[in-house]
């Protein structure tokens, strides 16, 4: 994925921002985590779950917990 695109106006994978805390819940499980990457399609990313593991979700299932603009201004 290009190094520079931010997704700073969160019009593209649902609104989702690397640095963003996200749950995701699908197919009976809750995952929660911190997006590292974008994927090359427009509906999935990689997080980084609690315990440490790098997973690929469906953006379309992600709540979004707290927003990356939100944790810089702490």
């Amino acid at each position: 994925m290009n190094v520079q695109f931010d997704n700073e106006n969160r019009n593209r994978y649902y609104g989702l921002r690397v640095g963003d805390i996200v749950e995701e819940r699908a197919f009976s499980s809750v995952l929660k985590g911190e997006v590292i990457e974008y994927c090359m399609d427009n509906n999935r990313v990689y997080i980084r779950t609690e315990q440490g593991n790098h997973v690929s979700v469906v953006c379309e299932y992600c709540t979004i917990i707290e927003k990356v603009e939100d944790k810089i201004t702490k």
